[in-house]
């Protein structure tokens, strides 16, 4: 059965933010959601214009109407602007016992107008955070919340005695290389990172609260539903565009740019270099120099010493340029190659395999790379791997890794051109120069 939800937001002329934001972040959860329209926003993504609530009875009615209808599991509340429009919801949601209210306190907009009436900020502390399952304010609404400036620990511990259930303080306006945010549950905190995206975006707080409360809504527990909500905004931001603005409009999330769960570090930075470099390879890679069993790309740890330190492509790079997620130890062929160079040489850390045509060796040879080959015939029926008795062939024949290993292919095998570099970068450059 799908799942119901109910938003109670503003109107967003600009279709970057408010309910137009949550009823997009709810149809990329999967979960179907009423909406209940409070105020009407005249603005683009860089300026607030006019702001035009609704009447109570009007707000009220639209509430009472959608609830008569269905109990949802989650109701997300958003820019509400009225002090006494938001005693009226809170007043609803208390009648009708509404467990999972996830509250995104939009206060103020980015050009410093205020999204709230005088009232507002009083009613809010006093009616609706001790209804509230999970807060969702940033660092300056949390501090106008609470009343003073503090450490992100210090407000939501704050918040949370003040009266909800769970805080989670964005950390998406703040500096640093890294966007962080800090869940309170009352007992401890929980912290959710990923590299930081440089620029200035519309709706980020809107579709990021209104995706963790689709993913409550399909019964999934807060934690879980912070981390998948982060990873597929991240991906928005990345595919993000602009249209007459320096204020960009979030993109689709693709699941190919949805970083995987619990990467940070060196294998989030392995991960999406891999992923820069596969989106430029489709753009330029003919699809002559495809084999028939499909291209695949890998990008090790360092130090790396077995398949899962490697990432790779789960679905190889076929002549249609279709092809799967980025995983590590998703390629056994391209791990063992990257893996038996790096013994060599600990900066081999990428390679990748092409179309054998003997033109492209030549091009290979003629731009001054150190080309090699092996005779699959001359493998010895112990051999464990190919790659790895190729590579350690060619290295003893040449005296150094090359950059190009290329075979003439076997009974059942394809003849196979292999590249390695120090990184997805190092591969691309050394395609470019033979296109």
């Amino acid at each position: 059965m799908r799942r119901i939800v109910v938003t109670v937001a503003g109107l967003d002329s600009s279709g970057g933010a408010g309910l137009h934001a949550d009823m997009r972040a709810f149809g990329i959860s999967g979960v179907h959601a009423y909406h209940v329209i409070t105020c009407i926003t005249v603005q683009n993504p860089d300026r607030v214009f006019s702001i035009h609530p609704i009447d109570e009875e009007l707000l009220k009615d639209q509430l009472e109407r959608v609830l008569a209808l269905t109990k949802p599991s989650v109701i997300k509340l958003g820019m509400i602007y009225r002090g006494d429009n938001l005693r009226c919801v809170a007043d609803i949601i208390e009648d009708r016992k509404i467990e999972r209210v996830v509250a995104d306190p939009v206060l103020k907009a980015s050009d410093g107008t205020m999204l709230c009436d005088e009232s507002y900020i009083r009613v809010y502390k006093e009616r609706l955070i001790p209804l509230v399952y999970l807060l969702t304010p940033n660092m300056e609404e949390a501090g106008m919340l609470s009343g003073f400036k503090g450490d992100v620990f210090c407000l939501a511990e704050h918040l949370n005695n003040a009266g909800a259930e769970n805080v989670l303080i964005k950390g998406g306006d703040l500096g640093g290389k890294e966007s962080i945010d800090v869940l309170f549950d009352g007992r401890r905190f929980y912290r959710f990172s990923l590299p930081r995206i440089r620029g200035r975006w519309h709706g980020t707080g809107c579709v990021f609260s209104s995706l963790i409360a689709g993913n409550l809504s399909k019964g999934m527990g807060i934690r879980r539903s912070i981390d998948v909500a982060k990873r597929i905004l991240w991906s928005m931001m990345l595919n993000s565009f602009s249209i007459g603005s320096e204020v960009k409009i979030l993109g689709d999330p693709r699941e190919f740019d949805i970083p995987p769960e619990g990467m940070d570090g060196e294998r989030f930075a392995i991960w999406y270099s891999l992923n820069r470099m596969i989106k430029s390879l489709l753009k330029i890679l003919p699809s002559d120099m495809i084999p028939e069993v499909g291209v695949n790309v890998g990008y090790a740890l360092r130090n790396a010493r077995s398949i899962e330190d490697v990432c790779a492509l789960e679905g190889r790079i076929t002549k249609g340029k279709s092809h799967g997620l980025l995983k590590f130890g998703a390629s056994e062929h391209v791990a063992r190659m990257i893996i038996t160079a790096m013994r060599f040489d600990e900066r081999k850390r990428a390679g990748m395999n092409l179309r054998y045509r003997e033109e492209v060796v030549e091009r290979f040879e003629e731009e001054g790379f150190l080309v090699s080959s092996f005779d699959r015939r001359e493998e010895p029926a112990y051999s464990r791997s190919t790659m790895e008795w190729g590579v350690n062939r060619v290295v003893e024949e040449v005296g150094r890794v090359p950059d190009v290993i290329w075979d003439r292919g076997g009974h059942g095998k394809e003849p196979m051109i292999r590249l390695l570099g120090h990184d997805p970068r190092d591969l691309l450059v050394k395609i470019r120069r033979v296109l």
